[in-house]
């Protein structure tokens, strides 16, 4: 299941809300603003650090080991 399922959507133009409710609620965004909601970041804080840690401490421990 693939694109086909959105096909009948998938060439529409984007939905104008001149002046609308929604449009003073919810105005346009540029792109920059865009970017910075998907850009990356992350979601585990601290866990590239301690990923590290732990393969430090196991490559010390197999380094001992021999």
């Amino acid at each position: 299941m693939g694109i086909e399922k959105y096909q009948d959507i998938i060439d529409k133009e984007r939905p104008q809300h001149n002046g609308d409710d929604f449009d003073i609620r919810h105005p346009r965004m540029s792109r920059e603003q865009r970017a910075k909601i998907f850009a990356p970041f992350a979601a585990l804080k601290g866990f590239e650090e301690a990923s590290q840690q732990t393969a430090k401490k196991h490559t010390n421990n197999i380094l001992n080991d021999n």
